[in-house]
């Protein structure tokens, strides 16, 4: 079949199957060395069908890809891979839900439904500090070098202190910051290529401690809306340092109703 009666077989555009074939995806049975024009099997319907059912689903090209790897190997494995999928859509679904609720109370001038928002003094301290400009999608791979990078430079040495991600600037798919981590060291520990070190002045802020099912975006944009507004913040503003995260433990240890960062913002 050319292209053109493939698209309509598959109820895909010729665009799209461009694409594909381009990422691998779904290569053409036949290419005409002379006019490039793509001739697909009846064979291939089917797999390009399913690929616009992924898609349909919500599934990335690069995530499509690894499952179709999988599924010529093990269809069990690429299954759960879609189970995943899944899993993080739901998240997703209920992180819109709590910040839909969040909207609703804003809208009302209700009450905001979060956590209650302390304030507290933070001492100066002497901190370990990586820092990037990068996307939102890019942040969790930062993290996890971030946490190795600091616990190379430790070595047997007891950190001080909470990890804490400091946002510069916005950081979405969009924005790209800049962040920074920190990490707590004693005062003797000098800096080498790869980690500096920094005097993190004392201040006060105002924050509110969140589960890691808040934590999940889009969730998480209540919390930091509810604290930037409270009184707390609202009374003391134009501090000259950045709002942040301060972990209690590493998200990848524990559940979603279990208690992972404080959103802080610093008060002047």
């Amino acid at each position: 079949m050319s292209i053109g009666e493939f698209a309509q077989q598959t109820h895909l555009t010729p665009k799209a199957l461009r694409i594909y074939d381009d990422l691998g995806l779904l290569t053409p049975a036949r290419v005409d060395p002379a006019t490039g024009y793509r001739r697909y099997d009846v064979e291939q319907i089917r797999l390009a069908r399913l690929i616009g059912l992924l898609r349909g689903a919500d599934l990335g090209l690069a995530e499509i890809g690894a499952l179709l790897e999988d599924l010529e190997v093990d269809r069990d494995r690429a299954a759960a891979r879609l189970d995943v999928h899944l899993g993080a859509l739901e998240a997703q679904h209920s992180g819109r839900r709590a910040l839909v609720r969040h909207i609703h109370s804003v809208l009302r001038e209700d009450e905001p439904s979060m956590n209650q928002i302390r304030t507290r003094h933070v001492a100066a301290q002497r901190v370990m500090t990586i820092q990037r400009r990068l996307h939102a999608h890019q942040t969790a791979g930062f993290v996890a070098e971030a946490r190795a990078a600091f616990a190379e430079h430790l070595g047997d040495i007891e950190s001080i202190g909470p990890f804490t991600l400091i946002f510069h600037g916005i950081v979405d798919d969009e924005s790209d910051g800049p962040i920074e981590a920190v990490l707590g060291c004693p005062e003797s520990m000098q800096p080498s290529a790869r980690v500096g070190i920094r005097t993190e002045p004392a201040h006060d802020e105002a924050y509110t401690t969140i589960t890691k099912a808040e934590w999940a975006y889009p969730a998480i944009l209540a919390a930091y809306d509810a604290v930037a507004c409270s009184p707390e913040a609202q009374g003391r503003p134009g501090s000259a340092l950045s709002c942040r995260e301060v972990y209690l433990v590493d998200p990848d240890t524990i559940g979603d109703d279990e208690l992972v960062c404080d959103i802080a913002f610093p008060l002047a």
